[in-house]
């Protein structure tokens, strides 16, 4: 009896579901609409500077004092800090002061050379003196020379106690206090450039010969700060060699000076393609499915069955993609892409429209 019972609530529940299953989904659709635009392509990318540089010191010591801080914008050749030049200027003092004793030996060889030479030529000296002058002579030049040598490099030594400024930018972070020893592969200063700044993204490898084949590509710039303060520029250089990881090539763009971009902030970049045209849709964002191997697709309602359609993604916004491969005034299912399957039955509960 209990079997039985058993078997009929089976046999029940296999019909629900079957039913159930039966039936089918309702789905929300917008028809779409295609708009021939130049071909453009939206990359992202990073602000950057010339000069982005750690500074360290060409001399180890202790930092005796610091002349800038954090934030503050410095001029090529200013000042940053100084080490303690105690030793140095000893070193320096005892240099020139055998540097000294060697000019005056050098002077006093050149007097006797001069002062045997005149006698030389009325013939009352031996020949070997007159040599032997000419070489006492030579020898006083060269050690001259060499203690000359030793005092510039003293003096080399005193002046790298003092950190200067490469170029122009500003400090974007101090790594030092006074009374730290530092050596000479220490950082010291984070200084970056100011006034010459670019953006660099990397372009997938498809537009490769597109954007090789053209001298001048147009590019406007939108920064993520301030979406509205578009900047009209030209593609500044287009490296022809492809990151064998991403499969793109890298390209710059040159800021001019005085825009209200700064380093390390964030910026959209649309290339437009000349004599390139696209068949663009404008759809919501929730229409989009994204698959594991970074491809994208929506689904079409096609005689009331489910069509799966591989799309290529031009750009995206907040709550809507613009994208290539949707034929004109196609239903598209704008919800649950990621629970939909080629050809299941479907009904239109709402339309939205046309985008």
């Amino acid at each position: 009896m209990r079997n039985m019972l058993i078997s009929k609530f089976f046999v029940l529940f296999a019909a629900i579901s079957f039913t159930v299953l039966a039936e089918p989904l309702n789905v929300e659709v917008v028809y779409s609409k295609q708009e021939i635009k130049n071909y453009e392509i939206t990359l992202s990318g990073n602000v950057e500077a010339l000069n982005n540089s750690q500074l360290t010191s060409l001399e180890e010591g202790i930092v005796k004092s610091i002349k800038v801080d954090a934030g503050d914008n410095v001029i090529k050749g200013q000042t940053l800090i100084e080490l303690d030049n105690t030793l140095a200027k000893i070193q320096l003092a005892q240099a020139k002061s055998t540097f000294d004793s060697a000019k005056i030996q050098f002077q006093e060889n050149v007097r006797l050379l001069n002062e045997i030479q005149a006698l030389a030529q009325k013939q009352v000296v031996a020949e070997t003196l007159l040599s032997e002058r000419k070489a006492n002579l030579a020898l006083s030049k060269a050690l001259m020379t060499q203690e000359q040598a030793k005092l510039d490099l003293q003096q080399e030594i005193l002046k790298r106690h003092v950190l200067v400024a490469p170029f122009s930018g500003v400090i974007a972070q101090r790594n030092i206090d006074v009374g730290e020893w530092i050596a000479q592969q220490d950082p010291t200063f984070q200084l970056v450039s100011d006034d010459f700044l670019r953006i660099f993204i990397n372009i997938p490898q498809e537009y490769f010969n597109q954007i090789q084949s053209n001298t001048a590509i147009k590019v406007s710039v939108i920064p993520d700060t301030s979406p509205t303060d578009v900047i009209a520029l030209n593609l500044s250089q287009f490296v022809t060699v492809s990151n064998p990881i991403s499969r793109t090539f890298q390209a710059r763009i040159d800021l001019p000076k005085h825009t209200k971009l700064v380093p390390g902030m964030s910026a959209k970049v649309k290339l437009f393609l000349p004599g390139h045209h696209a068949t663009q849709v404008t759809l919501p964002k929730t229409a989009l499915k994204r698959h594991p191997d970074d491809s994208y697709s929506v689904y079409s309602v096609i005689n009331t069955k489910i069509k799966r359609l591989s799309v290529k993604l031009v750009q995206t916004s907040f709550d809507q993609v613009t994208v290539l491969g949707v034929p004109d005034n196609a239903a598209i299912i704008v919800s649950g892409s990621e629970l939909l399957v080629d050809g299941t039955s479907v009904l239109i509960k709402n339309n939205k429209g046309v985008l």
